[in-house]
């Protein structure tokens, strides 16, 4: 009768410090994560308005700025950590690779996060530095006394590439998650590129979003 006892309490015990291992906030570590955006969206919550849908131009035209639209990118990044400065940011290093063949951007920054509901939700804001490997400017179809070839050249770069107005962007980014479990997550992510026309008046920016799947480092 005694062992019974002892042996439905250690049960017992055991089922409840697996439900509290399960349900208590995660540990903080580094994370990596893969994620695939949309290259190239109709929302801007940095412009001077959101901006949902634009109407449809002729043939043959495209809006400055929207040149990429509708592509896709995967984006790799690593976060450390959170430092015990600063409101604790984690610092990141981020890679997205555009698949059809324009602009990727590389960038280095810091994030910030704040838990909800027991650390099952977080929502997330960051800000970092970016490199792209697209074009500052496109170079000009329209330039006098070039060559038919060069003119169809350019002009396929220009209705298909965007001109940023630099080389340097900052990117403004944002997240919400939600934790599968102690290791997994899974967010929904904006990410903007643009330099606020501080290098050059040409700053179309663009904006991507999409969603990351992220795994916590460490035991």
């Amino acid at each position: 009768m005694e062992k019974g006892v002892l042996g439905a309490v250690l049960a017992l015990a055991s089922t409840t410090a697996m439900a509290q291992e399960r349900m208590a906030p995660p540990r903080e570590a580094a994370e990596v994560a893969i994620g695939v955006l949309h290259h190239g969206t109709d929302f801007h919550p940095l412009g001077g308005k959101l901006i949902f849908d634009l109407p449809k131009l002729p043939d043959g035209q495209i809006y400055e700025g929207f040149e990429e639209n509708g592509t896709v990118d995967v984006q790799i990044a690593y976060r450390t950590a959170p430092l015990r400065i600063l409101l604790k940011p984690r610092l990141t290093a981020k890679a997205q690779i555009n698949t059809a063949g324009r602009t990727s951007f590389f960038s280095i920054g810091a994030e910030w996060r704040q838990h909800i509901l027991r650390g099952r939700v977080y929502g997330q804001v960051g800000i970092g530095a970016t490199v792209i490997d697209g074009y500052s400017f496109t170079p000009d179809p329209f330039q006098p006394g070039i060559s038919n070839d060069e003119a169809w050249r350019r002009y396929d770069i220009y209705r298909r590439r965007t001109s940023f107005g630099s080389k340097i962007l900052f990117n403004p980014n944002a997240s919400i998650g939600v934790r599968v479990d102690r290791r997994w997550a899974v967010e929904l992510a904006w990410e903007h590129f643009s330099h606020r026309q501080i290098f050059s008046d040409t700053n179309p920016g663009i904006d991507n979003v999409g969603i990351r799947v992220v795994r916590r480092l460490g035991r």
